[in-house]
């Protein structure tokens, strides 16, 4: 008896000392999210991209895009990721922010001094649901972190929750219609 609850005991115990993969809502599939760095890897190589820019954990309010010493870093609040993923339950609104994070460097916002701005913050939207759209996003998950980190009133920094989900739509839709111009490429259709 008293080894049949030692085993029990074990097994419970090795059971529960390994993390639990998150649940992804929108399939029955167990689903474990991959760290920052693994997600940056994946926009990197989906946009043919030379990572030239560091990814550091840091003492930031949430994600930022900035350069320091002529060096490109995406900064990012670990316990913001940890709330972000614990919300959404899947990888695709980390990749949103990585992606909005990667806009800001490459449409060059961070070499104009000026911080946030309406305008800026839509092109990098506009990239991240661009990217998104490459790796296998829906347009919904595109757009679900908008649903919990945008306002639904815009701010002399940030447009309004709508704006920002369009802007992802129009980045998405745009890879979408670069995905059929390149099938009819190699379908030996004209694409013009």
């Amino acid at each position: 008896m008293k080894q049949a609850i030692l085993s029990a005991v074990f097994i419970i115990a090795v059971n529960t000392s390994f993390a639990t993969p998150l649940r992804n809502w929108s399939d029955s599939s167990r689903v474990s999210i991959p760290e920052p760095a693994e997600i940056l890897s994946e926009i990197v190589k989906v946009t043919g991209l030379q990572s030239n820019f560091e990814l550091k954990a840091a003492d930031v309010l949430n994600i930022e895009a900035s350069i320091s010493h002529k060096k490109r870093y995406i900064l990012y609040n670990p316990s913001f990721i940890n709330w972000i993923n614990s919300i959404t339950k899947d990888k695709w609104a980390v990749m949103a922010l990585l992606a909005h994070e990667i806009g800001h460097h490459l449409n060059g916002h961070t070499m104009l001094k000026t911080g946030s701005t309406p305008e800026l913050e839509l092109e990098a939207d506009q990239f991240a649901g661009f990217v998104l759209h490459k790796l296998g996003a829906s347009l919904e998950q595109a757009q679900e972190v908008m649903k919990h980190i945008a306002k639904t009133e815009a701010s002399k920094t940030h447009p309004g929750r709508s704006s920002r989900m369009a802007a992802i739509q129009t980045g998405w839709t745009r890879a979408s219609g670069a995905d059929e111009i390149i099938a009819g490429v190699n379908s030996g259709a004209q694409p013009y």
